[in-house]
């Protein structure tokens, strides 16, 4: 994306660094021709973009709207379109300097006395937005920076709730930026807990001063699932003897109670306890040319205050030169576009006629057409109701012939019913005499056969009588010799 200029404005030149909160680049402001530094986060697909805009805008807008000279000033918000991405962009002020991060991982143990310094600094910022209403949610080395003029600046105010919430943020891994965030992570917050406060900001700075003083973070593990069990549930390590005065320390320890009301109520209690301990710290002759820390912090802030005193004066001029130099080219404008607006009148009134002189050939070509389509719709109508006319004569003479061919067909059928049923009934006559005939044969022929069956029984009687009496008959003859 080197080079693509964003909204028009913002040329993208160098990619400074990247993770999941994004993409962060410098960029030049082609219409302020300054530096700037410019955050691209790509959205979640899927999702609805007004609406991820309007989040996006509104937590934006917060952190805009927290003057604090150590925050970052933010310039502008909003979508854009690069290399078909859909992004949501954040342009603020490019700063010069090195991340915590950056100055933890350095050769050498930084002093307590400025990392005291710096976290006084960073709770100030964090003093100023909780008195607000924004939680910053994610405080870690990398999310602060130390300009080359001594001050710190908070980086990701108002960012890290919309991020986590509604955006593309990278998957947890051993190492990483996403592994950085939990190492700092407060235990309701790993918890997921929904009454999240003030007071996790508080947590995570404690976190950040632990690893100033020892060179690492009070937890620390290969897993994120180990690493949000020892934030929950383990006790960090005392610091180690030498590192920071025991008071110091024992504000450390507070800070990373894992029970919120266990810590200081509130950031500006823990910028007066830091301001307390580097008060009452006398460094050796050697330290800092013999300086306290006091000193060196209020020298620190009076540079800063000039800084910042010249800049608002630079500013004001460069607003100035700025302003005279928009009226110059306003005036020029307006000349420009007064000139502009009599030529664009001009042409518009020679249109206008142009306009009417057409609309009225195109009125009397209509007239014209209209007159010869009405013509045509009359001649058309007679032709239809002739052929209406000729198909109703039609109809009629159909609807007669029918009415006669159904007559016809009636009285043949009338006919033809009434020979079928002289036939049938002429038919029954003789089959009602045949079948008498036939009854009365049968009749004399069951007289026959009875009379026959009356002489075989009378025969039969006899016959039976003659056996008998030649049985008996015999019979006597055989017992009539067994006489005594």
């Amino acid at each position: 994306m080197r080079g693509e200029l964003l909204e028009g404005r913002y040329r993208l030149e160098e990619r400074l660094g990247g993770g999941g909160m994004g993409e962060v680049w410098s960029a030049l402001d082609v219409r302020m021709m300054r530096p700037v530094a410019a955050k691209l986060v790509e959205s979640e697909p899927g999702m609805d973009a007004a609406q991820v805009e309007q989040r996006f805008t509104h937590e934006v807008r917060s952190a805009a709207n927290l003057p604090h000279r150590h925050t970052v000033t933010v310039h502008d918000c909003g979508e854009a379109v690069l290399g078909r991405r859909r992004l949501l962009y954040l342009v603020m002020e490019r700063l010069d300097g090195s991340t915590l991060a950056q100055i933890f991982c350095g050769p050498g143990r930084v002093p307590w006395y400025d990392v005291a310094n710096w976290a006084g600094q960073i709770a100030t910022a964090l003093s100023a937005a909780h008195e607000r209403g924004i939680i910053h949610r994610d405080v870690k080395p990398q999310n602060v920076m130390l300009t080359d003029a001594g001050v710190i600046k908070v980086l990701d105010f108002g960012l890290a709730k919309i991020l986590g919430e509604t955006l593309r943020v990278a998957d947890l891994t051993v190492t990483g930026t996403a592994m950085g965030t939990y190492a700092y992570m407060s235990p309701e917050q790993c918890r997921g807990d929904s009454g999240i406060d003030h007071r996790a900001d508080l947590y995570s700075l404690g976190c950040l001063i632990y690893e100033g003083l020892t060179g690492h973070p009070p937890f620390a593990s290969p897993t994120p699932v180990a690493l949000l069990y020892q934030h929950v549930h383990e006790p960090p390590r005392p610091l180690p003897p030498g590192s920071a005065p025991a008071g110091l320390a024992d504000l450390v320890m507070s800070l990373l109670a894992k029970d919120p009301a266990y810590r200081p109520p509130d950031a500006a209690t823990v910028v007066r306890e830091l301001n307390r301990h580097l008060a009452a710290y006398r460094p050796p002759a050697s330290v800092r040319g013999g300086a306290d820390a006091a000193t060196e912090v209020a020298r620190m802030r009076a540079e800063a205050e000039r800084e910042i005193a010249e800049l608002r004066e630079t500013a004001t001029r460069d607003a100035m030169t700025v302003r005279a130099a928009a009226q110059r080219d306003a005036a020029s404008k307006r000349e420009e576009a007064d000139a502009l607006f009599e030529e664009t009148r001009a042409k518009a009134a020679q249109a206008a006629m142009e306009f009417e002189t057409g609309l009225a050939r195109r009125r009397e070509q209509s007239e014209r057409d209209l007159a010869s389509r009405q013509q045509k719709a009359v001649k058309r109508l007679e032709e239809i109701e002739y052929r209406a006319e000729q198909l109703r004569l039609e109809a009629e003479n159909l609807r007669t012939d029918a009415d006669r061919r159904a007559r016809q067909t009636l009285e043949t059928a009338q006919g033809q019913a009434e020979d079928i049923v002289a036939g049938a009934g002429a038919d029954a006559d003789r089959i009602r005499r045949e079948s008498e005939r036939e009854l009365a044969a049968l009749t004399n022929r069951r007289d026959s056969i009875n009379a026959q069956l009356t002489n075989v029984r009378e025969m039969l009687a006899k016959l039976t009588g003659v056996a008998v009496a030649a049985v008996e008959a015999q019979g006597s003859q055989v017992r009539s010799p067994r006489t005594p």
